[in-house]
């Protein structure tokens, strides 16, 4: 696929009048729930998601013809979305007209499927690794060797980029457990020549147990920040981990500033209320469909979680400062080819 930069200053353009309207400008996109982990912090890969079906390259178009004229950040995921067999045709699809990023776990990385993921249109793209210490990583995903192919898929994204606007991350989900190894990932990340991401634990989905740690987490990471280059999490969103553990951030912006689309295109406020959708991409109208969000949104009183789908989202739009201005311009600024941070 070719880059077509008149193209995306359009959607770029588009997308700029969205955001300051306080319009929906973040997609969370499941193309499937396979995943070849079985992660201990995600419920995925259990009933009552084993078997469900996986968006098909034709139901996408419909989606991408109800969303022409309505600039997203999509992210796509899952499970994990390097299993879905379409994965590089519906990428296609979708580039045109919107801003393609994806978490993976980084298994399935080739340097040619890096390069294609590249060519696709992709953004940005972020691998999971939430411990420094490869058999710690490997134990949370129940697979040997995961945290060797994590950082193998990171090198390979990086060297295979085509352009500077073309991003490759490390990203860690903050737990009680690991606070302490995000130093070392930073280190690691900033040798990499990569950014470094984290996001808050959520235990909102399924019975998984409260793991986010204590009040003073922002802290600790702010401090990291200050020390490492790469660490480019908004300071904003780092600043209220505190408040997101003691007692939660409401109110919530899911169905206002960003939703959820499932792998049978279900409608939701997030990633989190699966059981609550408000209509069907495939079939509802797009304006229907953002009506329903917003008058569910207002009813949401939910304060269940601050991850970086919301928390990055939240502070440009609602939080107070100019810092927020630089640290977005850091967390989305060029990195020439061949560099890094």
């Amino acid at each position: 696929m070719s880059h077509a930069p008149g193209r995306d200053v359009w959607k770029k353009l588009v997308f700029l009048q969205r955001f300051a309207r306080k319009k929906l400008v973040h997609l969370n996109l499941q193309l499937l729930y396979d995943c070849n982990f079985r992660c201990g912090i995600c419920d995925f890969w259990k009933e009552p998601y084993l078997g469900l079906p996986r968006l098909s390259l034709d139901q996408v178009r419909v989606m991408a013809e109800k969303l022409r004229g309505r600039p997203q950040i999509i992210s796509m995921g899952g499970g994990e979305p390097l299993m879905h067999p379409e994965f590089l045709p519906i990428a296609e699809t979708l580039a045109p007209d919107h801003f393609l990023v994806m978490i993976t776990n980084g298994w399935f990385m080739t340097r040619e499927k890096a390069a294609a993921i590249w060519r696709a249109g992709f953004y940005e793209v972020s691998v999971s690794v939430d411990y420094a210490d490869p058999d710690r990583h490997d134990e949370q995903r129940a697979t040997p060797g995961a945290h060797a192919r994590a950082l193998d898929a990171l090198r390979l994204l990086h060297e295979t980029r085509l352009h500077p606007w073309q991003r490759v991350q490390m990203i860690s989900v903050v737990m009680d457990d690991n606070v302490d190894e995000m130093e070392r990932l930073a280190e690691r990340s900033s040798a990499l020549g990569i950014g470094y991401l984290v996001t808050l634990y959520s235990h909102a989905r399924g019975t998984k147990p409260r793991r986010a740690g204590d009040v003073d987490l922002g802290k600790r990471l702010l401090e990291v920040r200050r020390r490492q280059r790469s660490f480019i999490t908004m300071r904003g969103y780092l600043e209220r981990f505190g408040e997101a553990v003691s007692g939660g951030i409401g109110p919530c912006r899911a169905g206002k500033n960003l939703w959820n689309v499932d792998s049978q295109g279900n409608v939701t406020l997030c990633i989190d209320k699966l059981d609550e959708p408000v209509g069907n991409l495939l079939v509802d109208d797009m304006d229907v469909l953002e009506a329903r969000l917003l008058a569910a949104q207002r009813a949401n009183r939910c304060t269940g979680c601050w991850t970086s789908c919301r928390g990055p989202i939240e502070t440009m739009m609602y939080g107070s400062g100019l810092g927020r201005f630089a640290d977005y311009y850091q967390l989305t600024r060029d990195v020439p080819l061949g560099g890094g941070f």
